[in-house]
């Protein structure tokens, strides 16, 4: 106690708390929502909005804007995982909206739409 009383008085005032750890676990579940969504993305047309929050994830999580004086190592090492699960994540978006260009221009969605509308149809007709 006597120490933060002295501090205060000489003008060395301590470092406010981090508050990374409740960010942290934001960034975390965001993340996966936007993984969720980019996996969708190939049949149901989710990409962009999983690759947007990825992005925001990946850009949130740069470790330039988070002093290491203010963080414990532990904090800074867990946004390191998530950015290194970010960047991965981002690479996957790249490829499903590739795959997702060049299926366009195939049959493949009006194939897929249209047997499970069948299927649909065939299973609400038989209740």
């Amino acid at each position: 106690m006597t120490e933060k009383v002295d501090a205060l008085f000489s003008g060395d005032l301590p470092l406010p708390p981090s508050e990374l750890g409740p960010r942290l676990e934001r960034l975390r579940q965001t993340l996966w929502v936007a993984i969720a969504l980019d996996v969708l993305g190939i049949p149901c047309w989710t990409s962009v909005p999983g690759a947007i929050l990825t992005l925001y994830v990946w850009l949130s999580t740069d470790t330039d804007t988070h002093p290491d004086e203010l963080h414990s190592t532990d904090e800074l090492g867990q946004l390191g995982r998530l950015r290194k699960t970010a960047t991965w994540a981002l690479v996957f978006c790249v490829a499903s909206l590739m795959a997702q260009i060049f299926l366009l221009s195939t049959s493949f969605y009006e194939r897929l739409w249209g047997s499970l509308s069948v299927v649909i149809q065939h299973l609400w007709q038989s209740v």
